[in-house]
């Protein structure tokens, strides 16, 4: 299994996926997972596996989701999207350590379809879905804009050598280093994107 830091690096979306069932050992342990999220939430995310029909409508298409036939569903009491993002990150972070790889899915589905398999209760609200597998490849990092481009400071800007180590890098901790944070915490004034 992937150290958390290196799954963190390595994690990219995935939209195009193998045409393989994921192996009955990692679905049990990502169930497992997703029952200890489900406690500690109070969301519920559920695992469907071998069960294409879900993508299979025009906006998937429009995504360019491929061979996707495994997905999360998420779904609980409404004004919890904080927590969606964040129990299910955890979720996407643990299946990409596990090998598996993931997609966060917003409307490229097929509502109808996936009717069948939703029951929601009272006062619950479907959020989203995590589209998960066997990528076709593990998916590519995507071309970012540099940090002039992407900031303005309010002091003289420090070199990118000496704010790149407090600010993007993981190391013993994240989201980023505090040892290294400690010793520019005098010089880094505001600092605002």
């Amino acid at each position: 299994m992937l150290d958390i830091n290196q799954a963190v690096i390595k994690r990219h979306s995935v939209r195009r996926y193998l045409d393989k069932p994921i192996e009955n050992e990692l679905v049990n342990q990502l169930n497992e997972f997703i029952s200890q999220i489900n406690e500690e939430s109070g969301l519920k995310f559920e695992l469907v596996t071998n069960e294409p029909t879900a993508f299979t409508g025009p906006l998937a298409h429009y995504g360019k989701f491929e061979n996707c036939s495994n997905y999360i569903i998420i779904k609980g009491a409404k004004g919890r999207e904080i927590d969606v993002g964040y129990f299910g990150e955890k979720i996407v972070i643990y299946a990409q350590q596990i090998g598996l790889n993931t997609c966060w899915v917003a409307l490229t589905y097929s509502k109808k379809k996936l009717k069948l398999h939703l029951e929601l209760e009272k006062g619950e609200k479907f959020y989203l879905l995590i589209s998960v597998g066997y990528g076709r490849n593990r998916g590519l990092p995507r071309k970012t804009k540099p940090m002039e481009k992407l900031c303005k400071v309010d002091c003289e800007m420090l070199s990118l050598t000496e704010i790149e180590p407090v600010w993007f890098e993981i190391e013993n901790s994240l989201p980023f280093c505090v040892k290294k944070a400690c010793r520019f915490l005098n010089r880094l004034h505001f600092f605002a994107l």
